[in-house]
Order: structure tokens, then C-alpha cells, then sequence
């Protein structure tokens, strides 16, 4: 949180650059690091905002926000999701946390446009600074016209952006108060063929790097329409054994492997070289994750 709040306050990024750092988990005990990134994105089609992304970086570090997850009730929400859109099964497969203190003119985008309706980011505000609106929301209706209405965020709810829902941070300005809008964006699908593949398009920048075949080791893991599996349960995904996608990873990343922590293209597709991904005999495929993060 600290660590955020200070870069993004006191040593801003410049836009479309990428960094890596490792942090301690308040849970997972003495000793354990976890990879995290911090990205301040390019500001797309005439969009103008300090907006900086932090997300997981490594197969660890995604384990360990589940938990985190698991640990703050996260299985009711999955639970009222699932229920409520007639849903098979559903899985968290991505975590990251958003910051911003201006924004003169947001980015309009969809996360998802083709996952037969089994892909969703739900948007949930950590911190707000000022009482305006936080979120702009943008329908398109059968004759092309568009209507934006604008959310507040409360406490208790979040925002579910489904296919085709068309969003963009609200206009906002914090200086003056020294403030900073914290939101926390988690993607969440009912795995099928379709929307392994719409979830793998999207999701390419950061872990797990568009990975299919890690993606659907992960399916119908977190919550199941007959209550057979939660967060709270958790025996982790599918075995998954990592394979580069590119020729000669062992040559690109370099001696120290250092094109690993660079957002460049090995980092995104030498999966087996560059380590991300944990080991079976690490992460132990069917064994609760409390055992395994004693936590």
C-alpha cells in the first residue's frame, strides 16, 4: 500500500514503462518474497491520466493474493456471482490494484467482447479521496448512440464489467488534497473453450502472460455451481509442466537472465526459461493451499 501510495506520489513513472519489485506478504510468513510490477501506461486516444497499474508478476505471487482473497471472505462474492448469471464454475486468475490522482480525460475500453459471457473484472474501491464519481460507464444501443452514466463506489458493492461493457476512470483531480484512488480490479471467468481463449487475448502484459494452457489448468477451481470446491478449500490447479514459446530462450534472456525483467517479448513467452511459473513438485497439484502456504 506504502509502497504504491510513494510512487505514484513522489516518483511518478513516465508513461509506457515498466518496473519489477519484490515485497513481503503480511501472511505468507518470514522469508517469503513475492514479485510484483508497477506499469504507467501509454495514454491511449487522447485519454490523459497519471494512472499506474501494480500487478502480480510470478505463479507465487498469484497464490499468495488468493489467499489473501480467501482470507477476506472473497467465496461470498464468487458465490453471489455464480448464482445469480446461471454460471458453471468460476475461477480468480488475475489480481492487480489501480492508482490514480488525475485524470482529465479517462480511457474508454472493454475488458472482454467474446467470451459467450464467462469473463468479467470486477472493480472494487480500496481508497477515494474526494466525493465525485469514480467510474464512468458507456452504453451503445441498437442505433449506434451512446449514453455514459457515472458510478460512486460504496463499500459494499463492486462493479462487474462483463463482455462488451464499456468503462473508463471518471475525470478526477487529487493534488491539492495529496490524495490517491485506489481500486483493486480482479478477473474472474467460467473457463470454457471460448473464454480461456478471450481471457488469454486480453490478458498478455503481465502474469500470466496470455498463457493458455496455465489458464485452463485453472478452471472450475475457485467456486462450483454445486458447492464442491471455494477459495476457502482451494487444492490449486491442474498439473502444468511450462514450455517456451519462442526458440532459444536460454540465449535471449541473457546470462543473468535479465530480458526476464524486462517487459519485452521473452519475458512474455520464454515461460519454461524465465521461471515464473511454479514447479508441480512445488506447488503440489490437489493439496490444500493452506497446507501449502500455512495460511
Amino acid at each position: 500500500w506504502d509502497m504504491m501510495i510513494d510512487i505514484i506520489k513522489n516518483d511518478p513513472m513516465p508513461q509506457d514503462t515498466t518496473k519489477f519489485f519484490n515485497v513481503t506478504s503480511p501472511y505468507g510468513g518470514e522469508g517469503r518474497n513475492f514479485s510484483w510490477s508497477a506499469k504507467r501506461p501509454d495514454n491511449f486516444y487522447g485519454s490523459a491520466s497519471d494512472m499506474h497499474w501494480f500487478d502480480i508478476a510470478d505463479e507465487a505471487s498469484h497464490e499468495d493474493s488468493i489467499r489473501a482473497l480467501a482470507k477476506g471472505g472473497f467465496d461470498e462474492v464468487l458465490n453471489g456471482i455464480g448464482e445469480y448469471l446461471g454460471l458453471d464454475s468460476l475461477t480468480t486468475f488475475s489480481i492487480g490494484l489501480l492508482a490514480v490522482t488525475k485524470a482529465d480525460k479517462g480511457y474508454v475500453h472493454i475488458d472482454f467482447d467474446d467470451s459467450g459471457r464467462r469473463a468479467f473484472n470486477l472493480l472494487i474501491n480500496l481508497e477515494t479521496p474526494g466525493d465525485e464519481p469514480e467510474l464512468t460507464v458507456i452504453e451503445e444501443d441498437a442505433m449506434g448512440n451512446f449514453r455514459r452514466g457515472q458510478v460512486k463506489y460504496e463499500p459494499t458493492f463492486g462493479v462487474l464489467n462483463g463482455d462488451g461493457g464499456m468503462h473508463a476512470t471518471n475525470e478526477c483531480n487529487h493534488e491539492a488534497s495529496g490524495g490517491v484512488r485506489l481500486t483493486a480490479s480482479i478477473f474472474i471467468s467460467d473457463l470454457k473453450e471460448a473464454s480461456v481463449a478471450e481471457v488469454g487475448g486480453h490478458d498478455n502484459y503481465y502474469f500470466p502472460f496470455g498463457n493458455e494452457e496455465w489458464i485452463w489448468a485453472q478452471a472450475g477451481r475457485h467456486w462450483k455451481k454445486d458447492g464442491s470446491v471455494s477459495l476457502t478449500s482451494d487444492k490449486g490447479r491442474d498439473p502444468f509442466i511450462p514450455e517456451d514459446h519462442i526458440e532459444n530462450c536460454e540465449t535471449r534472456v541473457g546470462k543473468n537472465k535479465e530480458k526476464c525483467w524486462v517487459n519485452g517479448i521473452e519475458r512474455k513467452r520464454c515461460y519454461k526459461t524465465c521461471g515464473f511459473f511454479m514447479p508441480d513438485d512445488e506447488f503440489r497439484p490437489g493439496e490444500e493451499r493452506q497446507k501449502i502456504f500455512g495460511w
